[in-house]
């Protein structure tokens, strides 16, 4: 445990806005995502509206989400990765409204694209908006299971809809082995906000054919945490991991706070060490 002086509060606060002010000079895509924010940023949740961002018309259904998603795709870079290829194969397992697949296409035009998405408004999004749609760009209006079946789905307008186990509307789900099959990919993104506790580990023994993986991993409080399978399971597969917070509590034993109805998300990126990672 480190102990907090004046001195180092008082430059925790000198280094954000220098932080902010280095990254507006040094990097177009935050200067890019600030500038959205100041014109968007104030726009009430839940409202259809158009807006263009690094060259795409989109079709956003919720501004505060799609901020939130061109800050970590486009801002922070949690995507992206170098391919010895520059036709990649990339699997995107809850791809929203398409801005991940649009920043993959931006690194790589001629990609593989396999996106799968089960909220049909969603999807209606994503169809308009992925740019430079072609052949080698599928899109798929399902949800991603362990088996064929129909599930029920809560839709919540924006970035968190999930499966429910009551209520919300019928949607059709495609087993996840289907999904993986015949297929060498570069890299498979898992964002199901909590079914990936589910999906992942039907996929033990069909991974050695995937370079890098990233999932974000969602703990529920009512139910049983299967992080350590998860985690295992990656390991037991080749996987190096690299596992970052995206929302906890500074105090868990004393308050456990709730975003999203989830206690704990994480970013879990997974690679082996062919896939050539610059350190």
């Amino acid at each position: 445990m480190s102990f907090l002086t004046d001195s180092s509060l008082l430059g925790g606060f000198i280094r954000r806005p220098y932080f902010h002010a280095r990254r507006l000079f040094a990097e177009h895509n935050y200067r890019a995502i600030a500038w959205l924010r100041m014109r968007h940023g104030f726009t009430k949740r839940y409202r259809e509206k158009q807006i263009r961002a690094f060259g795409v018309d989109y079709r956003v259904p919720d501004v505060a989400s799609f901020l939130s998603a061109l800050d970590e795709i486009y801002g922070d870079g949690i995507y992206g990765f170098v391919s010895g290829s520059n036709a990649p194969v990339i699997v995107d397992i809850g791809a929203n409204i398409g801005v991940s697949v649009n920043y993959f296409l931006s690194s790589y035009p001629d990609a593989r694209i396999y996106a799968y998405e089960a909220d049909p408004a969603i999807f209606d999004c994503l169809q308009h908006n992925v740019a430079n749609r072609n052949d080698h760009v599928e899109l798929f209006n399902q949800a991603v299971w362990h088996e064929n079946t129909r599930l029920r789905f809560a839709q919540e307008g924006a970035d968190g809809g999930r499966l429910a186990g009551n209520g919300g509307i019928d949607v059709s789900a495609v087993d996840v082995r289907e999904v993986l099959a015949g297929k060498q990919i570069d890299l498979l993104k898992i964002d199901i906000e909590g079914a990936e506790e589910s999906v992942l580990p039907a996929c033990a023994g069909l991974l050695d054919n995937v370079e890098r993986i990233f999932l974000e991993y969602h703990s529920s409080p009512d139910s049983p945490q299967r992080l350590g399978e998860i985690a295992g399971l990656l390991n037991d597969a080749g996987f190096r991991l690299h596992i970052r917070p995206v929302s906890y509590s500074r105090a868990p034993f004393t308050q456990l706070q709730l975003r999203e109805g989830f206690d704990m998300q994480l970013n879990i990126f997974a690679w082996r060490e062919r896939a050539g990672i610059v350190t």
